[in-house]
């Protein structure tokens, strides 16, 4: 194997590691992908930078603002009330009426902020039928993935494999190439959903509030005895005798007490890290001798005008990856963290020392003029969490909206008739858009995921090495050998599929394609087959991220607002994902022949 080979093999490896464990965040890794190719001589400066000029790369970025100029219009949140009549239905209209509200949106705007607006709405029509808001919100991701599957726009992977595609001089895919089997995906994926999802889709909270369940991580906080503890109440056992809480660590001075003692005594100043249900913390607030933060010492709320708000923090969100303590709510939105639902292992030593990660919730102490703060921040361009509460529908500006939908139909018409490419009519979109005053070129840079434009520019860095250095040719062998001992093209199509969906899994969709589609060129080039059907099984692949809650973006949004474990993504995902790879095997060959 050549040198370059292995060294592409080795930085493959380790970011595939990196994303895995989240030691760094995936941005930084994938620059720094791009900047250990480029030093190591396996690609050029120009192929380490192209990626920036990709026009995947910035059709993605266009997209980001168009999405986010409809959304400022507020036609989602209006449209709210719309879907919670639809759930009011029953079970099976009001699955079979999301999956098709929230797929046509999906398939033309940025899904993040549609499942955002969506999570408080669906939660609340839930338990308004007194059923558990888990039973609706993993449907609710699963149906944004099923329409970003469904045109070329409606998923950064499809654009991805498209500006693969196109750099190795192949122009096939247009806006609505991915339209049929996406649309077999949807039909099954609800059809799915609607008779079987309840079967495999867990009740993991009750009808009125989020309720834990053994081994479910419940909210923690951080309590400060201010006063001692009276006698029969002294020491952790008695404090808390009616009450379903674990005190985790508790410190007095400088000493620290893992899992303490039931037996242990209490004393003044004493500091415990508790678990337990939210609607304990409630009741601890109300408690004489307790202090919730130190922040609050001498800054108490009437009671009057005390409040709590949950929040959950969103993909995009500049708190993501920062410790609790580096987040100063208490002067940004007049606020205190009180208490953490947080997935996945964490390392407990103080709260405010707990890294933030998308899809946590957070408790906030607030008072009216915080809870303003709150939800004007909502309506910022990205704003970094949303409400687990439906706010006040506010009118739509039908003005603003027009205009927009009107744009992104003309970007849609211009690139499906291939007027002009899809870049150059998204750009000339954002153009008029600032034109007519609906956004700024403020909103612009803002509206911009930029975490995923470097994650593009790093990933297609790597797909360049793949094909630079011939490490693609060596594994397109393997597979071709592979292939014509054991079968045509249907067996072709469904290791494709497989590999794709279990990187995908593991790490982000952008990176799996990007690692596959230089395979896909070597193998068909090999095999002298048309390697359309191939790039788009790649696409479908890349974005059917099912089986865990970090695959995908919407995934870790429900994660913790549906109380859901990590076993419950692989119990109702891997029957879709299994569904979806015999599908693609039987159609994909047949819609997209490779000869």
């Amino acid at each position: 194997m050549p040198v370059d080979a292995i060294i592409t093999l080795i930085v493959i490896l380790l970011t595939l590691t990196l994303f895995i464990k989240e030691v760094f965040r995936i941005d930084l890794v994938a620059l720094g992908v791009i900047v250990v190719l480029v030093l190591s001589g396996v690609i050029s400066v120009q192929q380490g930078l192209a990626g920036f000029s990709n026009e995947a790369t910035l059709t993605v970025a266009a997209m980001f603002v168009l999405s986010h100029a409809l959304i400022k219009t507020q036609v989602i949140s209006y449209l709210g009330p719309f879907l919670s009549r639809i759930l009011e239905k029953g079970y099976k209209k009001g699955i079979a009426g999301m999956g098709v509200f929230v797929a046509g949106l999906s398939a033309f705007v940025n899904n993040t902020p549609i499942v955002a607006t969506l999570i408080p709405v669906v939660s609340t029509a839930s338990r308004k039928l007194n059923e558990s808001p888990s039973s609706y919100l993993m449907p609710l991701s699963y149906f944004a993935i099923f329409g970003g599957t469904c045109t070329l726009i409606g998923t950064s992977t499809n654009l991805l494999v498209k500006g693969m595609a196109v750099e190795r001089g192949v122009d096939e895919i247009s806006m609505f190439t991915f339209t049929p089997f996406g649309l077999i995906l949807f039909t099954a994926g609800s059809i799915y959903l609607i008779f079987f999802g309840k079967r495999f889709i867990p009740k993991r909270s009750s009808s009125d509030e989020l309720k834990e369940q053994e081994g479910v991580k419940k909210f923690l906080t951080e309590i400060k005895l201010k006063q001692k503890p009276a006698e029969e109440s002294k020491t952790i056992s008695n404090l808390f005798r009616d009450e379903d809480i674990k005190v985790k660590i508790l410190k007095r001075g400088d000493k620290t007490y893992d899992n303490p003692e039931s037996s242990m005594e209490l004393k003044e100043n004493d500091k415990l890290l508790i678990e337990g249900d939210l609607s304990k913390i409630r009741d601890l607030i109300q408690r004489d001798y307790f202090n919730i933060t130190d922040s609050f010492d001498d800054k108490q709320f009437p009671d009057e005008e005390t409040r709590l708000v949950e929040i959950v923090l969103l993909s995009n969100s500049s708190i993501v990856d920062k410790r609790l303590s580096d987040v100063d709510f208490l002067s940004h939105y007049n606020s205190e963290v009180i208490a953490v639902r947080q997935r996945g292992k964490k390392q407990l030593s103080d709260l405010k020392e707990i890294r933030l990660k998308a899809g946590d919730i957070l408790v906030l102490l607030t008072n009216k003029k915080g809870y303003d703060l709150i939800q004007e921040s909502q309506t910022n361009v990205n704003q970094p969490f949303v409400s687990l509460r439906v706010e006040q529908v506010k009118n739509v500006d039908k003005k603003n909206l027009l205009i927009v939908a009107g744009v992104i139909i003309s970007v849609i018409g211009l690139a499906s008739f291939g007027i002009v490419p899809i870049v150059i009519a998204a750009f000339a979109g954002i153009v008029v858009l600032n034109v007519t005053q609906i956004i700024t070129m403020t909103d612009v840079y803002r509206a911009i995921d930029w975490q995923v434009i470097f994650l593009l520019a790093g990933s297609l860095s790597l797909g360049e090495a793949m094909s630079s250095s011939g490490l693609s040719n060596i594994i397109g062998e393997k597979l071709e050998w592979v292939v014509n001992s054991y079968g045509g093209p249907v067996l072709l199509v469904g290791l494709f599929y497989m590999i794709t969906v279990l990187l995908t899994e593991m790490v982000s969709n952008n990176a799996s394609a990007a690692l596959m589609v230089p395979i896909a060129f070597s193998v068909t080039e090999s095999m002298e087959i048309n390697v359309l059907p191939l790039l788009l099984t790649v696409a479908f692949a890349g974005s059917a991220s099912f089986m865990t809650p970090v695959g995908y973006q919407t995934n870790t949004m429900i994660y913790s607002a549906g109380n859901y474990y990590f076993r419950d993504f692989t119990k109702a995902g891997a029957p879709l994902s299994l569904l979806f790879w015999i599908l693609a095997m039987i159609f994909i060959p047949f819609i997209y022949p490779f000869h």
